[in-house]
């Protein structure tokens, strides 16, 4: 197994912001659309007849007037990210996504993501934690990185 590599990643990439900021030798930034905030716990069971999904809230970004992009100023707590961009024609891949390390740095704490190209198309989320004082964030900010594992 191999990462993909530069050109051939980016090829099975949909709704890039900047390719030539964002493709690197073995891993693609991805860039952050909207955030959701999560509202209310969700339910978990073994046979998953009881199973509901945690509810999330859109929080909309501020933007100073005549500022394209705005600034989401999160408060701690449990956030989820969906990326701009989506992966498109990759099988017999695994996706592994993980946090971008400016994110890191920032002191956002994230889950790592492996998952087979089964959900060509589908939005790209990751879920994180914003922790005590929060974090800013501004809109298309790379905020996690894309590798694809080729057999």
């Amino acid at each position: 197994m191999f990462f993909l590599k530069s050109d051939e990643l980016g090829n099975h990439l949909h709704s890039i912001i900047h390719k030539d900021t964002q493709q690197h030798e073995t891993h693609f930034d991805l860039t952050i659309d909207t955030i959701h905030k999560f509202t209310k716990a969700g339910s978990l069971d073994f046979g998953g007849s009881e199973f509901e999904a945690a509810e999330k809230e859109l929080i909309n970004p501020q933007k100073s007037q005549g500022d394209d992009y705005g600034w989401w100023n999160l408060p701690q707590g449990h956030y989820q990210a969906t990326m701009n961009e989506t992966v498109k024609e990759a099988e017999d891949t695994i996706t592994y996504i993980n946090l971008h390390p400016h994110a890191r740095k920032a002191g956002i704490i994230a889950n790592t993501s492996m998952m087979p190209n089964q959900h060509d198309g589908k939005q790209i989320t990751l879920n994180f934690f914003a922790p005590d004082p929060g974090c800013n964030i501004k809109e298309n900010a790379r905020f996690a990185v894309l590798y694809l594992l080729a057999s």
